[in-house]
This record gives structure tokens, C-alpha cells and sequence, in this order.
């Protein structure tokens, strides 16, 4: 031992060499070391890699499962394949939409005097109450649902699968679920009612183009050019866009209703319906094209 408050320089002392080595050797044969996850059970060991390839966020648009009715069965189905996945030894963050109930139940506050300020926290609340459907069919998932994005890594070193809804007025879940993945180095999944990006919103002009792949930078550029036209429908918030665009965060845009395509995207298939967005960097290109 030394002083804490002595100036050491990281040389041991000569004359404690013989107690140290008694000390190991005593400590050789003493009990285990302390593991502070024991109590957990060995179904909570953690099992968190911040290996991106097996981490994925996300972003669960609430049109998926809260639209015209709320959907108890398709969250069931959607519930049991995500646990299938994370027997596979995949990893994931969900961030849970409002849909069509949370704007109705902001609209009815607006008709009563609320603020801008409150309608968000009108609609907060109602993202939280649909993510907590999720906790009751999702093996290990840590049953709060969280606000803070710093605290998905530390839940998931328990073993546990974090679950937001939306967290801070003026944020969207989809900016939510963009910053957790930028922390985690993961994928982000945007699962959606629409099957990926088009050049135009499909709905209004059945002849608009499917992207299958798109780099951060046009998928920005073609983002500002769909938020420009009145009543636009676009495909992801300009924030969340942003975030996902300046540490070039590989992105998955998917309909939420197709579980074996949704399953294809996170075993790592190239041939699923959607859009994936990614900028392969100047010097991996450089890479490729000397392997050519």
C-alpha cells in the first residue's frame, strides 16, 4: 500500500516486495472475486457489445401499431421476433411513436387553451404510454421507460433491452432514437407505414421511385426538397436526419408491418424492400477499387 497523499512515481517500494508476495500468494487462495451481476440471475447476465453490426435503435413509428385501433396482436408478433432476435445475439433500443392518438389527444388539448409546450408534453405522454406496451412482451427489457438517452448502454451492461417513448419537448422520437444510436455506434432503424424512401410521397403520386440505397448527403438534399412542398409528408424528422448525417450512422428505412423483411435488414441481408442510407468512406472506396 501507499500514502494517497505521498508523491509516488509508480515504483513499488523494496522493503514491502516480500509482504506483497505474501499477500498474492494469500490472495491466490481466497474467495472468488466479487461479480457484481450474480444476483441478477444468469438470464441478466450482461451481454451489451458495442460491436455496431449487432446493435440496432429503433425508431417504431407509432402509425405502425397506434393508428386507426390499437394493434395488441402485431405488438405481440413484433415483441416475440425481437426476442427471437436477441437469442441470436442481436441487440436493440426501441424508441416508440405517438400516431394518430397522440394527435388527437393534442388536438383536444389545443381546443383547450394548450401551448405549444403543452402539446408536446401532451404528446410525450402518450408515447410513453404506447412504449409501455412493449414491456409486457419483450424477454429481459428494463420495465421504466426512459427519458435519458445516456442511460440505454448502461441498461443494456444489466442484460436488459432499454425502451423510450419521447423524451424532451421540441424532440421527436425519431431525433431520440438518431442521438442513441449515434452514442452506441449502432445501426438506426426507422420502421414506418411506408416501405422505404421515395422520390416523391407515394401515397399522393403511385409512380414515385423506391430509393434502395441513398449516401447522408442526398438523402439530406432530398429531404429539403420534399419538406419544401405544402403538405408534404416526409419521411424522417430534419434533425434526426442531421444527426444521422454528421457520424454517417448506417440507416435503415423499413415498413413496420413486414416481420421477415424487418428480420432480413437485422441478420444483415442485402435483399429486403427498403431503403438503406450509408457513406462509405473515401478510403474504403480507395480500398475496394485496389482490390479490383
Amino acid at each position: 500500500m501507499f500514502d494517497l497523499f505521498e508523491k509516488w512515481d509508480g515504483t513499488p517500494k523494496q522493503e514491502n516486495s516480500t509482504q506483497s508476495s505474501s499477500s498474492s500468494s494469500s490472495s491466490s487462495t481466497s474467495a472468488p472475486a466479487y461479480d457484481p451481476y450474480a444476483s441478477l440471475g444468469a438470464s441478466s447476465t450482461p451481454y451489451f457489445s458495442s460491436s455496431s453490426s449487432k446493435t440496432f435503435v429503433l425508431s417504431v413509428g407509432g402509425s405502425v401499431f397506434f393508428n386507426e385501433k390499437f394493434r395488441a396482436p402485431e405488438i405481440a408478433k413484433f415483441c416475440e421476433t425481437i426476442n427471437e432476435l436477441k437469442r441470436e445475439g442481436y441487440q436493440f433500443v426501441l424508441v416508440i411513436g405517438g400516431g394518430r392518438v397522440a394527435r388527437v389527444y393534442q388536438a383536444g388539448a389545443k381546443a383547450l387553451g394548450a401551448n405549444n409546450f403543452d402539446l408536446d408534453e401532451v404528446g410525450i405522454a402518450i408515447c410513453k404510454a404506447n412504449a409501455l406496451m412493449f414491456t409486457h412482451g419483450i424477454e429481459n427489457v428494463w420495465k421504466e421507460i426512459l427519458d435519458d438517452p445516456k442511460k440505454a448502454e448502461n441498461v443494456m451492461l444489466l442484460g436488459k433491452t432499454p425502451v423510450y417513448g419521447g423524451t424532451t419537448p421540441g424532440q421527436t422520437t425519431d431525433s431520440v432514437a438518431a442521438i442513441i444510436a449515434e452514442m452506441l455506434s449502432a445501426d438506426f432503424i426507422n420502421l414506418s407505414n411506408v416501405d422505404g424512401i421515395y422520390s416523391a410521397d407515394p401515397a399522393k403520386e403511385p409512380g414515385a421511385r423506391l430509393y434502395k440505397e441513398l449516401t447522408h448527403t442526398k438523402m439530406l438534399s432530398l429531404l429539403k426538397a420534399q419538406a419544401s412542398k405544402p403538405g408534404a409528408h416526409i419521411f424522417v424528422d430534419p434533425h434526426a436526419a442531421n444527426i444521422l448525417h454528421r457520424s454517417k450512422i448506417r440507416s435503415h428505412f423499413i415498413s413496420g408491418t413486414d416481420i421477415d423483411n424487418f428480420k432480413s435488414v437485422v441478420r444483415g441481408s442485402i435483399d429486403y424492400k427498403g431503403t438503406i442510407v450509408q457513406t462509405i468512406s473515401a478510403s474504403a472506396t480507395q480500398e475496394t477499387a485496389d482490390e479490383e
